[in-house]
């Protein structure tokens, strides 16, 4: 399975969402594509006006449907597109300037009036001349780029892959029809507070934009909802026309008095132009009058329009349409448990895990099951808060929220302390639209499945923060199931898997797909049968090393990778870590057996990482007057020569990164967190890229951690490049150093070419660390 991202919310299996976004997309192209040469044959200025706007919509379109494309690719086409919008831009603001001028220009019949004007006019025609050759060259380098081409490609390739019965028409559809929508009129709507104030120019310019990017996006769904958002899309757009006159006024009132004042210094050194300054200067004073007035009768009118769609509660009904088939894909679930033998999958407390919700997801549509019910807690730890709802939602989960889920809508998390980390980025991270949807969400339901009432609570019938075990006393459970009309009782909270029957009632706790508490790293659900009734407890496997890389990426604490590596909780994890500390461990021995035991799991040979470990601590002893390092810093740099390679296992593209991976996964390895990271850093920095700060695993340490990581990864590039060949050809080496030279005299049994050449390409860090030439001289042994 591949690896999600930050950006890839989209079950790879949905490609009738992103079918819809090729067929979109390559309608868009074909109308890009028939401007571009109409502009470089044409003078008729609505060419550009047409490409431009073609341009937009394709920039609106492309991140709906970023999960469809490669995210490279997509990030590339993206800045292409906005190079091109943005060069048209000016210069269809100065065709729009150009005609309103015209135009006041036939409407005035005092000519003395005219004379300034026209020069306005001159001047913009100048320089609309002036720009023809950038659009020229912008639009040659746009099809040099071949981005339509590379676009049109990834949306042939969807169509290929799609199986022909494939519809466009799925949950998911809606389910983003409705989501981005709602998100784009939100922002829209959030500019409300300026709109009473008239010359709040930056924030009705802004609005302007959230305006164009609202219609754009209704435009792209609208095919979904029939006819019924031609209305919505006709409001947008009269909304954006009087904010875009507005803007354009607005425009005219900040240049007319700079190009007043410049006209003025250009005449004034004109001998015979200089008695027309006040006839030119009164008739750009009177255009400026007449601009402002137009201005004040636009907002008026915009004002108008505002008030009278706030009447017909235009927004609140363009939410309901685009809600209606999303919460009828929902409500749809209630008839799949009429069938003759419905089979359900529970799930609980993902906790923005969303590597493991794919991995159950997948595995419960390959057991046939189509009712999935999820007992609440979608955040907390995990690296993807958004992410799960939106797959939950995708694949018409039918959900309660969790106590988590709460503390995060309310901010009720605690004031410090990594779990405050954890609310505060699930806090910040919660797009508004799915800050809305999990506090519509209930406490608990009930279904009538066949002849049982089911009822799904987060925690227990009388708490949502109650946890209920397997060894909860059989008293407290008849406690919690008393007066409660239910045959099952469907319970998470707990992160523990249980089936229990009390007087006749199943209480059954699926555990935890997100954040096992059981040293058990799968994902955990349930899936309950009713003909005859039955209760399968399953387990899946995951990729949960991407799942914790991608909670490093996001600056999140190390015990929150380590949760999910070990299958325990945090209470336990921070244990464990006290553990490590206290004992010290890089003072045993026996540490480092255990280390090099974990290096030949993923190693079938160890003669080169025993060279280059042998070589850097010759380095490292005999540079000490440099470096000033002791004891704990011998040991990392020996721990990360033993480790350093071991990425191969996985390939050897990016294997330093890899080793990296490992280091920070393998639970085997005896190290605490900051341990893992100094080590792993040493590690990754053996080869190409040295330490830059953008580096997840760079930037979690300390200044001075940071400082000794690049001087033992300088020590370990040199002593890799030395046995590049494997062959263990350098049989000693002797340092000597003085003010300007670190010189290395190595003894070598045959031709060291290939370790030359690779001490040249590793040695820049060494030199840059230790403010000294490298320079080493090869003896070969008669």
């Amino acid at each position: 399975m591949s690896s999600p991202t930050p950006l890839d919310p989209t079950p790879k299996e949905d490609f009738g969402y992103c079918l819809f976004g090729a067929e979109t997309l390559t309608n868009l192209l074909k109308t890009l594509e028939s401007q571009i040469e109409s502009i470089r044959t044409s003078n008729d200025v609505e060419y550009i006006h047409k490409m431009r706007v073609a341009s937009r919509r394709i920039r609106a379109a492309l991140p709906l449907f970023v999960n469809c494309f490669p995210k490279k690719s997509y990030k590339k086409w993206l800045k292409e597109i906005k190079g091109v919008t943005r060069t048209l831009g000016s210069a269809r603001d100065t065709d729009v300037q150009i005609t309103f001028v015209k135009k006041y220009i036939d409407g005035l019949s005092d000519e003395k009036i005219k004379i300034g004007v026209r020069i306005l006019l001159s001047k913009h025609i100048e320089l609309r001349t002036n720009m023809q050759p950038e659009i020229n060259n912008k639009l040659d380098q746009f099809r040099y780029s071949h981005a339509i081409e590379n676009i049109r490609n990834h949306c042939q390739q969807i169509r290929q892959k799609a199986d022909p019965a494939t519809s466009i028409d799925t949950p998911l559809t809606y389910v983003k029809a409705h989501q981005y929508i709602s998100q784009k009129l939100g922002d829209f709507l959030v500019m409300e507070d300026c709109i009473h104030h008239e010359n709040d120019i930056e924030n009705h310019h802004e609005m302007r934009i959230r305006a164009k990017w609202l219609r754009y996006t209704i435009e792209i769904f609208s095919q979904k909802y029939d006819d019924k958002l031609k209305e919505y899309i006709s409001t947008m757009k009269h909304f954006q026309d009087l904010l875009g006159e507005m803007h354009d006024y607005d425009v005219w009132i900040d240049f007319i008095p700079k190009f007043i004042t410049d006209i003025k210094l250009e005449l004034a050194s004109r001998i015979e132009t200089n008695e027309k300054i006040p006839t030119i200067e009164n008739g750009l004073l009177r255009f400026l009058q007449d601009v402002q007035e137009i201005r004040r009768s636009r907002y008026k009118e915009f004002i108008s329009f505002w008030e009278d769609a706030k009447k017909k509660q235009t927004f609140e009904r363009l939410r309901q349409i685009t809600s209606a088939k999303f919460m009828g894909a929902e409500k749809g679930i209630k008839s799949l448990l009429e069938q003759e033998n419905p089979k359900i999958a529970v799930l609980s407390d993902v906790h923005a895990n969303l590597h493991a919700l794919q991995a159950v997801l997948a595995d419960a549509k390959g057991k046939g099951i189509e009712v999935l019910l999820n007992a609440g807690d979608f955040l907390g730890y995990g690296a993807f808060p958004n992410e799960v709802i939106e797959m939950l939602r995708a694949n018409n989960v039918l959900s309660i929220i969790g106590n988590y889920d709460l503390k995060v809508l309310e901010g009720r998390g605690p004031n410090s302390g990594e779990k405050n980390i954890s609310f505060k980025y699930a806090r910040k991270k919660l797009t508004r639209f799915n800050k809305a949807y999990l506090n519509s969400l209930p406490k608990n339901i009930t279904l009538n499945i066949k002849e049982n009432k089911l009822f799904m609570v987060h925690g227990s019938p009388e708490s949502i923060e109650e946890h209920i075990y397997l060894n909860t006393s059989r008293e407290r459970l008849r406690e919690l199931i008393s007066g409660r009309d239910a045959d099952i009782i469907i319970v998470g909270h707990s992160h523990r898997q249980f089936s229990r029957t009390i007087d006749g009632v199943s209480i059954i706790n699926p555990g935890s797909v997100g954040r096992a508490d059981d040293n058990n790293p799968k994902a955990a659900y349930a899936i309950i049968g009713f003909n005859p009734f039955s209760v399968e407890m399953v387990r899946v496997s995951y990729d949960i090393e991407a799942g914790a890389h991608a909670i490093r990426k996001e600056g999140l604490p190390e015990n929150f990778a380590q949760i999910i590596l070990c299958g325990l909780s945090l209470k336990k994890i921070r244990r464990k870590e006290r553990v490590k500390r206290h004992k010290m461990t890089w003072r045993n021995e026996k540490t480092l057996k255990i280390i090099k035991k974990v290096a030949q799991k993923y190693e079938d040979e160890s003669t080169h990482s025993e060279q280059v470990k042998k070589l850097a601590l010759k380095l490292f002893d005999t540079l000490k007057p440099l470096h000033k390092l002791g004891t704990l810093e011998r040991y990392w740099l020996q721990s990360a020569a033993i480790l350093h390679d071991i990425g191969w296992s996985r390939g050897g593209t990016g294997h330093n990164k890899t080793s990296l991976k490992l280091i920070l996964n393998d639970s085997a390895l005896p190290f605490n967190t900051t341990e893992r990271y100094v080590i792993g850093s040493i590690a990754r920095y053996h080869r190409k890229k040295p330490p830059k700060q953008k580096h997840y695993n760079y930037a979690s340490l300390s200044p001075s951690e940071k400082q000794k990581v690049v001087l033992l990864s300088s020590i370990l590039r040199v002593a890799d490049a030395l046995d590049f060949s494997h062959g263990s050809i350098v049989k000693n080496l002797k340092v000597s150093i003085n003010h300007a030279a670190v010189t290395v005299k190595c003894r070598v049994n045959q031709n060291p070419v290939l370790e030359e050449q690779s001490l040249n390409k590793k040695k820049d860090l060494f030199e840059k660390s230790f403010n000294r030439d490298l320079v080493v001289i090869w003896i070969q042994s008669s």
